[in-house]
């Protein structure tokens, strides 16, 4: 196991990780609060005996490497760098693009989250962890579990479904439950029923480092092949926890010292009509704004980008996303399914590669960005582009469709009925 400790960015405290699961958050009486991870070694180094994101082990809360490991690919596109009329343009492409060497072959950055959180569960844990997902987590989950040969209990809205397939069958021990006429913020709390119940576990969410860190590999791949810390990062958000994991490691990068001392202002964006997080931001509160549950389902149904639909972001927490804004004087986009789908037509031209919804949501904002002018012409700029690939995946037949293990209507959802259902899948 890595040495590094958790530090709440609350109050400060210092603890060490769980031997038996996961510390999730600080002990004392103060609001919500994130926790980060202090690692023992200061300087960023790569470690080539690995492959992905194993390569940064050192900055990530692990206790073993696995034999697959995701790869984020920085590339450039002259067509696109000459439409914008930015010199210094970069993409960190996570998904499937195999002649640029992008292995995820669920054609989403939620594979890093996936090899960095299942690589720190304790050796000889037999609980099943849960994951509750929108689509794109769960699939990933599930691929990189079923490797791994790990227990593990995904659920999802009904809505997700269609999304929940992998490269190959799902492992015997790899369970897939599915929650009818629901949102992604009904499915956590289904997921959360579950994670109670005796012989199960919570990943965590945004709350586990692991899941933080494997995503902030993204920039630690950007400094590695461009050699400094770029001066701008898009993406889209749901959660924002990519975001918050991007400026995290944007700060031990810092430290280190050679790769510069400014962390990258943060340009995020949502997908019409679902705006919570852009609706916040723009008054400039910590708070996010009011919402009826009836409003806030209607408006993720409605959504191009659905996994860009989290009622329940962290966000006003200390260490959060409206924290990270903050400090790196970040910007947010409002993007329609229009400019999405323009943007994404406009890349796969360029280069031949399909994009995810919430890829080209972010690509979109960086449209708007230049019109407006907050990038400058020679500012080095890294677009997350969070999804790719899955469309050329299913031409080339390589997607396995994954079939529900389990299935709750909402009435169901109570605690006696949920954990006598779930008593059989294993």
């Amino acid at each position: 196991m890595n040495d590094y400790a958790l530090r709440c960015v609350e109050c400060g405290k210092v603890f060490e990780d769980s031997e038996t699961g996961f510390l999730l958050s600080c002990d004392e009486e103060h609001g919500p609060s994130l926790l980060q991870a202090d690692y023992t070694v200061p300087d960023f180094n790569l470690d080539n005996s690995y492959s992905g994101i194993y390569r940064f082990r050192e900055w990530l809360p692990i206790r073993r490497c696995f034999d697959c490991s995701p790869n984020t690919v920085i590339v450039q596109s002259e067509a696109l760098s000459e439409i914008l009329g930015i010199e210094d343009l970069h993409f960190a492409f996570n998904g499937y693009w195999p002649e640029k060497g992008g292995n995820m072959m669920t054609a989403s950055f939620k594979e890093l989250e996936a090899a960095a959180v299942l690589a720190r569960i304790p050796d000889g844990e037999q609980r099943a962890m849960v994951v509750a997902s929108a689509g794109n987590t769960g699939r990933a989950f599930l691929e990189y579990a079923t490797c791994a040969n790990l227990p593990i209990v995904v659920v999802v809205p009904e809505f997700a479904l269609p999304r929940m397939w992998g490269s190959r069958s799902k492992g015997k021990n790899c369970k897939l439950i599915v929650l009818r006429g629901a949102d992604y913020f009904d499915a956590i709390e289904l997921s959360e029923i579950i994670a109670a119940s005796p012989g199960f576990f919570a990943e965590g969410g945004a709350k586990n480092v692991a899941r933080r860190d494997g995503m902030g590999t993204v920039i630690l791949s950007a400094a590695a092949e461009l050699e400094r810390i770029p001066d701008h990062y898009f993406q889209a958000v749901g959660s924002g926890t990519g975001a918050i994991a991007t400026w995290e490691m944007a700060w031990r990068l810092t430290a280190d010292g050679r790769y510069g001392q400014g962390i990258p202002r943060l340009h995020l964006s949502q997908n019409t009509p679902f705006t919570i997080i852009a609706d916040a931001w723009q008054k400039q509160q910590r708070e996010l704004l009011e919402m009826s549950v009836e409003e806030a389902r209607s408006q993720a149904k409605a959504v191009y980008a659905t996994v860009l639909s989290n009622r329940k972001p962290p966000y006003s927490l200390s260490g959060g996303l409206f924290d990270a804004m903050c400090d790196s004087h970040g910007v947010m986009y409002v993007v329609s399914e229009e400019e999405a789908k323009a943007a994404g037509q406009c890349f796969a031209s360029a280069e031949g590669i399909d994009l995810d919804p919430a890829a080209e949501v972010a690509l979109a904002s960086l449209f708007k960005a230049v019109a407006v002018e907050t990038v400058g012409k020679e500012d080095c700029v890294l677009v997350n582009l969070t999804g790719g690939g899955a469309k050329r995946l299913a031409a080339e037949k390589r997607q396995v469709a994954f079939t529900p293990d389990l299935v709750f209507s909402k009435e169901e959802v109570t605690q006696e009925i949920v954990r006598e259902k779930i008593a059989e899948l294993f």
